[in-house]
């Protein structure tokens, strides 16, 4: 019960047995304080004996939660069934809504360059001899090019470089990719580790050939292959396939998650992310 436990208001100055312990009753007489007096406090939340943790400090501790496992089918590398695997990843609670949300941002915002430059008017090359003379031309008064009211002019209130890098936490950075890989499972399929045995030469047919037996349409759907280690020829053979990226753990990313409409991982990559982003 989160409701406070707070003593009815009383016209004198002691309070029932019924409504409090006589542990209560002893600190009351103690304190000198009327049964009004004892409620206002409480209600301000200074009596904490006689009040239980508001609703807020409650959701405050409430923990990162986990879903149920996922399974997810697993293939052979011809795209024959081999059964199921579980993925059982951590889940943001209510204390880490928008998490993913954050990270998309932080990822977006650190990779921008920040080398967007402009010249304000004392920057503008030229502009020390006033143009024209102040009357008799029937032009508008000016006293230098370098104004910002004209072509080639200064540049009011312009870029200037900056440095747009911003940082989240470890354990948040890790929060969101298992959000985002958990919420991705139904698109989600593993392949046996022997699947790198079919790039015994870098051929982007063989790539497709291999993508489109795990039912993923090469060149029409982005897809992600996810493997513990790309060897130089599927490398060379998914580089030309359009919206197909092929990685390793370290170098996957929270955008290529929420971009892709396919997830290939191979069964030790699988249990790589039970490992790292597991409940």
């Amino acid at each position: 019960d989160l409701a406070p436990r707070l003593p009815q208001e009383r016209s004198s100055c002691s309070l029932s047995a019924t409504s409090c312990s006589s542990a209560n009753m002893a600190a009351i007489s103690m304190s000198g304080l009327s049964a009004s007096a004892l409620s206002a406090r409480a209600n301000m939340g200074k009596v904490s004996s006689l009040s239980g943790p508001s609703p807020k400090a409650i959701a405050a501790r409430t923990p990162v939660h986990c879903m149920a496992a996922a399974q997810i089918a697993v293939k052979t590398s011809d795209g024959g069934d081999k059964g199921s695997a579980s993925l059982d990843l951590k889940e943001a609670g209510k204390n880490s809504a928008g998490i993913v949300h954050k990270a998309v941002v932080t990822m977006q915002q650190n990779a921008r360059r920040g080398t967007a430059s402009t010249l304000t008017r004392s920057e503008v090359r030229g502009g020390g001899r006033k143009p024209m003379k102040q009357k008799g031309t029937g032009n508008a008064r000016l006293g230098t090019r370098s104004t910002p009211l004209k072509p080639g002019g200064g540049v009011v209130f312009g870029p200037k470089p900056k440095d747009w890098t911003i940082s989240m936490n470890k354990k948040e950075r890790r929060l969101a990719m298992g959000c985002a890989l958990q919420s991705a499972a139904s698109s989600m399929v593993v392949v046996e580790d022997s699947v790198s045995d079919k790039f015994s030469e870098p051929k982007t047919k063989a790539m497709c050939s291999v993508l489109g037996g795990l039912g993923v349409e090469a060149g029409v759907e982005n897809a992600v292959m996810l493997v513990t280690e790309v060897t130089k020829n599927m490398q060379l053979a998914g580089r030309n396939v359009p919206g197909l990226k092929v990685c390793t753990l370290p170098n996957l990313t929270i955008y290529d998650v929420l971009r892709a409409d396919k997830l290939v991982v191979s069964e030790s990559a699988l249990a790589n992310l039970n490992t790292v982003y597991g409940a």
